[in-house]
């Protein structure tokens, strides 16, 4: 059996989240409303326009989502890859 780089698994799930949180917050920005439409379908309906904020998203305040879901997805994939190799 292949083992896996701890580290790279890490990178790249950490890499992949980021990027999908930047997206994320890109559509957030320029169409609020089909954002949420399109996250409510994948929750089977689910209101999600009750939680929307007035305000809209500052740049900081992306950057902190981005950031913080990379460093879960880094955590992550290091202890996804740890395990397979053990197991």
């Amino acid at each position: 059996m292949n083992r896996l780089s701890t580290l790279s698994a890490g990178i790249a799930l950490g890499a992949t989240l980021a990027l999908l949180s930047m997206l994320c917050a890109l559509t957030f920005a320029l169409w609020p409303d089909a954002t949420l439409d399109f996250a409510g379908a994948f929750t089977h309906g689910l209101d999600l326009g009750t939680i929307k904020s007035a305000t809209p998203i500052s740049p900081g305040r992306a950057l902190y989502g981005i950031v913080g879901l990379g460093v879960v997805g880094l955590v992550t994939g290091v202890v996804y890859a740890s395990i397979y190799n053990v197991v």
